[in-house]
């Protein structure tokens, strides 16, 4: 099977108008208030980095390949070896979560993110290759959805394997799993499927969206509640409210006796997530106006390739573990030669959206690349374990390639 109907340039564009539209949107409803005036080198920055994405995606043109096309009996078979390979790797970090390190969901979010920097020497190896390998847990779903394959036993699968990464957020009160599963299956129908809106579909959109906003709530308050303290001052006063402060009238609506635990726990809820979706820019800001901080030369942003050179986990930033943006993040590695990687990472994307139009296994990379547009001034997509989809998508196109990753038409049936 070919792809043929990926408009590139507006997928592209839209992906980063999008982004920027939702940032501005979140921030100019949140009640809050600005700590540190906005420097004008941070907007010049941000500017200049979205400029030269753009210019090095129009700059790059590749000639025109012959469509690999592919049987739906062949397609089928290449998606069960990655399902195989990916439950594989889960498998190994399975092992290594709940019996080397012996973690449970019975204990505290605290002591089992403890327990996962206790390193066990003889199991990097195989714990790295499945931690890489893992990544293409989402490659499966979104070629499902884009190429609307009809396999009730592969659909299965490839949602089962989607919602893997889920036990890892449970047992660490990660809520960033969650919005990713949900992110992903939005924009890969949005992207590739015509939307006809029914009741059911609108029943089933909200009935997700609340789950996910029930869900990440009770993770929140779970991993924030501390014995003996007021929950709602602890979350109140996290290091995201440093430079992005709650409005006065908000606090005193969260912490009032008169307002019943529903409303204090929903306005809570929201307030904290437009903080999680816009703080990252005054972090940032705040990174600008400070003094200047030695370049880390990619081993903030590529800290998995920093540690292979043994430089261990550089973390430059003045504020430690907070969003900064990937802006702030490429800022702490390049300065102000950022916009340089940017015209780059914008040809490179340019390359993935036209092999995608040539090849079926390139679109789960056009689902990615949209997602790192659109989070660009929220969140940092691409630090640490966020380029193993790329990764581990090389791995698996080298395998393709040298046919290590055989197709045996007779035996999967389609």
């Amino acid at each position: 099977m070919s792809v043929n109907y990926l408009n590139i340039n507006k997928l592209f564009y839209f992906s980063l108008i999008f982004g920027v539209v939702i940032w501005f949107c979140v921030f100019v409803t949140l009640p809050v208030q600005i700590v540190e005036p906005i420097q004008p080198k941070t907007t010049l920055f941000i500017v200049a980095c979205y400029l030269s994405l753009i210019f090095g995606f129009v700059t790059i043109n590749l000639k025109k390949k012959e469509k690999e096309v592919y049987n739906q009996v062949e397609l089928i078979s290449i998606l069960y070896k990655i399902i195989i390979i990916t439950a594989l790797s889960f498998l190994v970090r399975f092992i290594d979560l709940f019996f080397v390190r012996e973690m449970t969901l019975s204990n505290s979010y605290a002591l089992n993110r403890s327990l996962v920097g206790s390193g066990f020497e003889f199991v990097q190896i195989p714990f790295k290759i499945a931690s890489v390998l893992k990544a293409l847990y989402f490659f499966p779903i979104v070629i499902v959805i884009s190429l609307n394959l009809q396999n009730k036993r592969l659909k299965i699968l490839s949602f089962a394997l989607l919602f893997l990464p889920l036990v890892e957020a449970l047992l660490l009160g990660s809520r960033k799993p969650f919005f990713d599963i949900a992110i992903i299956l939005v924009f890969s129908t949005l992207v590739f499927t015509k939307i006809k809106l029914t009741k059911k579909k609108i029943i089933l959109t909200l009935f997700g969206a609340i789950s996910l906003f029930i869900v990440t709530n009770l993770l929140l308050f779970k991993r924030e509640a501390k014995e003996g303290k007021n929950i709602y001052n602890e979350i109140l006063s996290a290091r995201y409210n440093d430079l992005l402060k709650p409005s006065k009238n908000i606090e005193l609506y969260i912490l009032s006796d008169s307002t019943s635990d529903l409303n204090k726990r929903t306005a809570l809820t929201f307030l904290h997530l437009g903080q999680y979706i816009t703080h990252g820019f005054f972090e940032f800001n705040h990174i600008v106006k400070g003094k200047p901080i030695p370049l880390s030369y990619g081993s903030y942003t590529f800290s998995p390739f920093g540690r292979l050179f043994n430089k261990g986990n550089i973390n430059t930033s003045p504020r430690e573990y907070v969003y900064i943006t990937t802006f702030g993040a490429l800022f702490l590695d390049f300065g102000w030669l950022t916009p340089l990687f940017m015209f780059v990472f914008g040809g490179f994307q340019k390359i993935v959206f036209l092999n995608a139009k040539n090849n079926f296994i390139w679109l789960p990379l056009v689902i990615y690349i949209i997602i790192i547009n659109v989070f660009l001034l929220m969140f940092n997509y691409l630090r640490g374990a966020g380029i193993y989809p790329f990764v581990a998508f090389t791995i698996t196109l080298l395998l393709l390639k040298n046919n290590l990753i055989k197709v045996n038409e007779e035996s999967i049936s389609s």
